[in-house]
């Protein structure tokens, strides 16, 4: 093969490729044109974007605008009005600093700008598209400037093929700008979905750039304000305030966390951890809790151009920042927490343990409701922690019996007369509950089963989920069932609508509201916003559960097949009890639930001639 020589790239080539650390999807477009907005001084926002962003995205401010002679070289690659020098860089404090932005925007779109600059009488806009710019020419225009961009990524088809699903992308803009929202209560943010507002968020009174109010807080995290806690710590340099949900608001569910340094959003796994460690004394081991903090200290001492989005920053002395995090948050649960009207420190001190016992109790049984998946009487299961290590041994080598047993009882019946009924097939001399919870099989060759009719149920359940709706009888509601979720929640449940239509479950999203229509049979007595709250606790927070939804797949069947189960507690006729033992014995593997624990134990009567020291 003959060797190509080397050459310089096009500058519209070289373009393409850089807008590829700048621009990946729809939400970075919006970031970009947001940043800039905010450091035009703009007290409102407006956002409109169609199709998810791919189709059509406008930003409208009310900022100081573009003057007319610098309209045209915007979109020129590395020009900006907030740095001049490298020095620069480590005193910034503005937002939208990369000069390349508005340049790599419109190497993978069609870009139109219209701008009226505070001291011009008129407006003026100007186009870009596969031609290059267009002359300037004016315009009518009010105030601020607005950016429409179409068409994302028209010319590189590669790369727009890539792209999520439309609702994808819009659940991506729609969180991005929650940070705006909680860190820039001074401004009046609209949110325009498809020509429809979803989101109008006025100016809170008496607020200025930067802070953390109640009211936004309260909105963005949907509670009520009153259910969080206001944060505030200076010193050594470092000035953290925001907001932390009371404790008794931990939650399995995916935490919402907002970080913010020096008003810029970002994400950083150490301050994450740092206000969970000054929750350490307040919440169960491994629950989360939502959390909206900002951290103001003198730019020279964080990099913010370490990532190429600027979504993460390296403190120059992180353990002093985690320090003053993890302080402030405890030493505010200390001071909302404590007994104000308790007369003296001793009797203060018996309320306060007293208090603190009752809520970690409580605490405890939520945390393993929700951790088990959930039985009617609130006795639960987790794999990893029902068994202590001392009877792990025992418990493992009686599912394995329990599974030795099983398949030579069902080659047993293969020997069997065909005519003769299933449970003369399987040798069952008789069969009856106890406790209305465990069913009891005798065997007529001196073998006893015990099978736990909520896992036996779980595991029927799950296998005929994990195979699609197609094995499942399906039931469709006369009168919709109507369930409330969070918007995030909403948004992406109306995203993976195709991922629960496959198990039968059928719903529309209408706002805020998920619209039952179809379930199979065995759901509709179910507790449906509890079997929605325990799929979101799968993973910290949506973003993640997105992410690995195929990952977590089992998962989550074995959370929808767990309500679709017989109960603890629910008296079962023999029909049904055989009718259960039938169908266990049909799973692929019957000796264990979707969640690890035994379904079936096995004793023989040997065994317990030995227990009672019978030799005869």
């Amino acid at each position: 093969m003959k060797k190509k020589k080397l050459h310089k790239l096009p500058q519209s080539v070289v373009n393409q490729i850089a807008a590829g650390e700048v621009v990946e999807k729809p939400a970075s477009v919006v970031k970009e044109l947001v940043d800039n907005a905010i450091d035009a001084q703009a007290s409102k926002i407006e956002v409109r974007i169609k199709n998810g962003g791919i189709d059509m995205i406008e930003v409208a401010d009310n900022g100081f605008g573009i003057p007319k002679e610098e309209l045209p070289f915007i979109f020129d690659a590395h020009t900006t009005s907030k740095i001049e020098k490298i020095e620069d860089l480590n005193t910034l404090v503005s937002m939208g600093f990369r000069g390349e932005a508005l340049s790599a925007i419109t190497s993978v779109a069609r870009v139109n700008v219209s701008s009226k600059y505070v001291e011009e009488e008129i407006g003026n806009e100007i186009d870009f598209d596969e031609k290059g710019k267009s002359s300037v020419k004016k315009t009518a225009k009010e105030e601020g400037t607005t950016v429409r961009v179409e068409n994302l990524f028209y010319n590189i088809p590669a790369r727009k093929k890539h792209l999520k699903t439309p609702q994808t992308e819009y659940r991506k803009i729609f969180e991005l700008m929650n940070n705006y929202y909680l860190i820039y209560p001074n401004i009046h943010f609209i949110l325009e979905k498809d020509g429809k507002v979803v989101l109008d968020l006025p100016v809170v009174e008496n607020s200025k750039k930067g802070d953390i109010t109640e009211e936004r807080v309260g909105e963005i995290m949907n509670e009520k304000a009153s259910n969080f806690l206001r944060v505030y710590y200076e010193g050594a340099g470092v000035k953290i305030s925001g907001y932390v949900a009371h404790p008794s608001n931990h939650k399995n569910v995916g935490s919402k966390n907002y970080m913010f340094v020096n008003n810029r959003p970002i994400w950083d796994k150490g301050i994450y951890r740092a206000v969970h460690e000054g929750f350490s004394r307040y919440i169960p081991h491994g629950q989360k809790i939502d959390f909206a903090i900002k951290i103001d200290m003198d730019p020279q001492f964080v990099d913010v151009n370490v990532h190429p989005r600027k979504e993460e920053v390296r403190f120059e002395n992180p353990y002093r920042v985690y320090s003053a995090i993890e302080d402030a948050v405890r030493h505010t649960l200390e001071k909302e927490l404590s007994f104000k009207d308790t007369p003296s420190k001793e009797e203060r001190n018996v309320k306060d343990f007293s208090s603190l016992r009752q809520r970690f109790n409580k605490a405890s049984t939520t945390s393993s409701n929700r951790a088990g998946r959930g039985e009617e009487s609130g006795k639960v299961y987790e794999s990893r922690n029902l068994y202590s290590s001392a009877r792990s041994t025992s418990v493992k080598d009686s599912l394995l019996f329990s599974k030795e047993i099983l398949s030579s009882q069902i080659k047993e019946e293969d020997d069997q007369q065909k005519d003769l009924p299933w449970e003369e097939k399987m040798n069952i001399r008789d069969i009856f509950q106890i406790f209305n919870k465990y069913i009891v099989i005798e065997f007529t060759d001196e073998k006893l089963w015990v099978i736990d009719q909520h896992a036996a149920a779980e595991r029927i359940n799950f296998e005929k989920l994990s195979k699609g709706k197609n094995g499942l009888d399906l039931q469709n509601y006369l009168v919709p069932v109507e369930i409330e979720r969070t918007r995030e929640e909403a948004i992406f449940l109306d995203e993976v609508k195709d991922f629960f239509g496959n198990i039968g479950i059928i719903y529309e999203i209408n706002g805020n509201k998920l619209i039952l229509k179809t379930v199979p049979t065995a759901l509709s007595k179910s507790n449906f916003e509890e079997m929605f709250n325990e799929i979101f606790s799968l993973e910290d927070n949506i973003n993640d559960l997105k992410k690995n939804l195929e990952k977590r797949r089992d998962d989550l069947l074995a959370t929808v097949s767990c309500h679709a189960s017989i109960r603890s507690g629910q008296k079962l006729s023999k029909e049904e009890m055989l009718n259960l033992l039938r169908e266990l014995s049909a799973c692929d593997n019957p000796y264990s639930c979707p969640h690890g624990r035994p379904a079936v134990w096995k004793l023989t009567l040997s065994q317990i001639d030995s227990n009672f020291e019978r030799t005869y």
